[in-house]
């Protein structure tokens, strides 16, 4: 049996995602009782700048007519500002609004950001409560990845003619390394004979003229490994009313809820 764990967290930890580049996603519904419009935030094209349309202009405005539309609410952060991105599905696509309010507002468990923090003609004030629950222990088997030892040989050419063949080319790498490299050429190469040897040692060469260079690489194995978890499952649930003096314009209730594994144990992956 799932156990709850924390409830009602305050502000700390609940909107602990604003102070970074998190996101939280909520999906619910939006119950629009008067029609309500939303003064938005347009770019200039090309420039970078971004300016505020009047209020009370039809080309600027978002308005929704009465209605219960399904809605998702992204929480987050860009630049200076924090933001709640309203994806509202009254059409296909869905009308997209975007609010905003300086960084520095935080939004406790019980909230009210004003019109002029939002920028709009309306308050938004509500709940943000946060609960988490715990999966009982569970166990078993995962994927992993580890490192194994390879000794890998080379021999080094020895022999005086190959090495007289190899100056040169030796001559144009270093050349070519000073340089950093003739656009549109590669230098020339001989093409010479390296013998290698996976899995033999020093001592094991007999080729005259010839001996061996042996170093280790590490390379990545497939492997598995024993663990003990639990999941712990944070849920938030918004309860929010846009308000307009003594009128309510709007209501959303949505939850977001996300999911992290919590390891107990691992062990040795092999």
């Amino acid at each position: 049996m799932k156990q709850r764990i924390f409830a009602g967290l305050g502000i700390a930890a609940m909107m602990a995602f604003l102070a970074g580049c998190d996101e939280i996603k909520f999906n619910g519904s939006l119950g629009v009782n008067e029609v309500i419009s939303f003064s938005q935030v347009k770019s200039l094209p090309g420039s970078g700048q971004v300016v505020e349309w009047e209020f009370n202009k039809a080309s600027g405005d978002v308005v929704l007519n009465p209605g219960q539309f399904p809605t998702k609410i992204i929480m987050g952060k860009s630049g200076s500002n924090k933001t709640l991105k309203l994806e509202v599905a009254n059409a296909n696509p869905a009308t997209v609004i975007n609010l905003k309010f300086d960084k520095n507002i935080d939004i406790p468990e019980n909230f009210t950001l004003t019109a002029a923090q939002l920028g709009q003609n309306f308050d938004l004030t509500g709940t943000l409560v946060t609960t988490v629950e715990r999966s009982p222990e569970q166990s078993g088997n995962e994927y992993c990845t580890y490192q194994y030892p390879q000794t890998v040989c080379r021999s080094s050419v020895k022999d005086a003619e190959t090495a007289l063949a190899l100056k040169p080319v030796e001559a144009d790498l270093a050349k070519f390394g000073q340089n950093g490299g003739f656009p549109g050429q590669i230098p020339n190469v001989p093409n010479p004979q390296f013998y290698q040897y996976p899995g033999q040692y020093p001592g094991q060469f007999n080729n005259p003229g010839y001996t061996p260079n042996c170093y280790t690489v590490w390379q990545d194995r497939p492997g598995n490994m024993y663990v003990r978890y639990y999941n712990e499952t944070t849920f938030r649930d918004i309860n929010a009313g846009f308000v307009q003096g003594e009128k309510s314009l709007a209501n959303y209730k949505g939850r977001a809820s996300s999911t992290e594994r919590i390891y107990t144990y691992q062990g040795q992956c092999r």
